[in-house]
């Protein structure tokens, strides 16, 4: 009985630690030996289960062994446990398509999945791992209908206990990996709005209660951009656990690398070097090690990324022949079948390939070498020339350049912003729209920057309008950037304008990062004003006497990190200040 009960209060060791007892006690009891190997299953005492399973020779035994086995990693000895059991029972053939799915069969697995569901009728559980061999194999709408066909026929059955739905309690749902399967493909979609939406519904389902570490981790990724501080919390919270998703540690040194972090992520890669050896690819480790040496030894890092990038530029060539091929089938059928199968392979390969190329290129970035940073981007044209991130980065190296190569920055961020020339520009990146309006302005575009500025300012005024998204800050961002221009070639009235729409509407657009970018134009100012080398007009000034006050009344709980002072000061402060000295000045 207190074996009884500890097993469905989840409590599995301490259950197994009395059905060993009951073993010894009547040891010719069959029943206890497999409550007792069904236990340490659960508990995760791999090898216990498969020393107590191998001596009993029954179907059920066998099919925990394998369980076991299966956990262990052990798939050759999992298959050849299989061999000894009932063929045609759906247990067997699920076990079967469990390791071909492991092996990354998952055609293979699939088709063994339908074959069990026709035995056994149709099951959640089953349903839904034959949509996850769909997402592996990148066919999202059919996985995107199997998986809301759970979660239609749960609210259908158990809409009563929806509120209390829990991936233990009630597991035979599979409502919440259906859920979190849900997200992952919204995300991989880049419908991240989506995937917030379907994180979001399975936490208020759960009242935030209770949330299982796949659950927990999948809301991190989707959510980390709008805080990445917690976002890496929460990961570090995960790896803390007894178990956690195999994805965390990988992420979490990402995260690390991507927020400057270096010293943290050299630390976690350090402190988990066997874990990662197990947990993560070889391919991603190799990419994190070489990452966190360029922060260190950027020089000794640069033959590393060539190494790691040889192998992968094959395999990428090798896929556009398949696409080519594929091209000259003379069935319009089967071709348009070939020909999305091999480009999906091939956007995963590049997937792989994209960041290890921006890591080269980085490196000399960093040394402000933008002409050596292009040469390496310009060596994988032929191969990334669709890819945004490619464009993306190509742009920034053209634009950094200055001079003529400004030009030649824009067909690269206009090929960004034309995927969708009505609803996507709130997605491209806010500083690639602030440097193609820079550098239209500086060709003499300026209508052409002003349309663009124009669609920002909308799309954001229609976003606040029916809350689609998230606020974004395209136009403060852009603004302030063509301010900033404008005050650096010291023509201050349109500088300046800029400056002063860039943070309307001030409570959402003030913040410590526009008013460095705004008091460094309002000092160059002061600076000209105070040789005498430029003058404004009443009403400029006047604007900004304006926007000061404004910023000295918004910003008292805004602090600035000043270099010299041991506490930081607020931007109210600051702002108070140079009102102060300009006044001064044109009085």
């Amino acid at each position: 009985l207190l074996a009884y009960c500890c097993y469905h209060n989840e409590e599995y060791a301490r259950a197994a630690e009395f059905y060993e007892e009951l073993m010894a006690l009547c040891p010719e009891s069959e029943e206890y030996r497999t409550y007792y190997v069904q236990s340490s299953v659960k508990a995760g005492s791999w090898l216990d289960a498969t020393r107590v399973s191998s001596s009993v020779q029954s179907q059920r035994m066998r099919l925990l062994q394998t369980q076991a086995e299966l956990e262990q990693g052990n798939l050759q000895s999992c298959r050849t446990t299989l061999l000894q059991c009932l063929e045609d029972d759906p247990e067997t053939i699920i076990a079967m398509a469990t390791i071909d799915f492991k092996e990354g069969h998952f055609a293979k697995a699939s088709e063994k999945y339908k074959i069990a569901k026709q035995v056994m009728g149709s099951h959640p559980s089953l349903t839904y791992y034959i949509a996850l061999c769909h997402y592996r194999m990148g066919e999202n709408d059919e996985a995107l209908e199997m998986v809301d066909s759970i979660i239609q026929y749960h609210i259908r059955t158990k809409k009563n206990e929806l509120r209390d739905i829990n991936v233990h309690d009630h597991g035979d749902s599979f409502a919440v990996e259906a859920f979190n399967l849900k997200a992952a493909i919204c995300y991989g979609m880049k419908m991240h709005d989506s995937a917030k939406d379907v994180l979001r519904e399975i936490c208020e389902l759960q009242n935030n209660e209770n949330l299982d570490n796949i659950t927990i981790h999948n809301d991190v990724v989707v959510n980390i951009e709008d805080d990445p501080a917690l976002g890496i919390e929460r990961l570090k919270f995960l790896l803390a656990q007894d178990s956690f998703p195999p994805e965390v540690l990988g992420n979490l040194i990402t995260q690390y690398l991507s927020h400057g972090k270096d010293d943290l992520a050299s630390e976690t890669l350090e402190a988990n070097k066997q874990l990662a050896r197990e947990i993560i690819s070889p391919e991603l480790l190799s990419y994190l090690e070489a990452a966190i040496l360029t922060s260190t030894y950027p020089d000794e890092a640069i033959p590393l990324l060539e190494k790691i990038a040889s192998k992968h530029v094959p395999k990428l060539k090798e896929q556009m022949n398949k696409i080519t091929d594929a091209v000259t089938v003379s069935s319009q059928e089967k071709e348009s079948s070939m020909i999305l199968s091999a480009t999906k392979e091939y956007d995963a390969l590049l997937d792989q390939y994209t960041p290890i190329l921006m890591l080269q290129a980085k490196i000399f970035w960093d040394k402000k070498e933008y002409s050596a940073a292009e040469q390496i981007l310009e060596k994988s044209a032929e191969l990334c020339k669709y890819h945004e991130k490619w464009r993306l980065n190509m742009g920034h190296v053209m634009f950094a350049q200055e001079g003529e190569k400004i030009k030649e920055s824009i067909p690269y961020y206009e090929l960004i912003i034309e995927k969708d020339k009505d609803t996507a520009l709130l997605d491209v990146p806010s500083v690639a729209l602030a440097n193609l309006c820079v550098a239209f302005i500086m060709e003499n575009q300026s209508k052409t920057a002003s349309a663009i500025m124009e669609r920002v300012k909308k799309e954001e005024e229609r976003q606040m309008k029916f809350g689609e998204h998230e606020s974004t800050y395209h136009s403060c961002i852009i603004n302030l950037v063509i301010g900033t221009l404008y005050c650096a070639k010291e023509n201050f009235e349109v500088g300046i304008d800029r400056i002063i729409e860039s943070l309307k509407p001030i409570e959402k657009n003030l913040c410590s990062d526009t008013w460095f970018y705004t008091k460094r134009c309002f000092l160059a100012l002061a600076a000209k004003l105070s040789k005498l080398m430029c003058v404004i007009n009443d009403n400029t000034l006047r604007d900004i006497l304006n926007i000061l006050h404004d910023i000295e009344t918004e910003g008292k709980n805004i602090m600035m990190d000043v270099e010299g002072n041991e506490r930081p000061v607020s931007v109210s402060s600051e702002a108070k200040q140079i009102k102060q000295i300009l006044i001064k000045m044109c009085t």
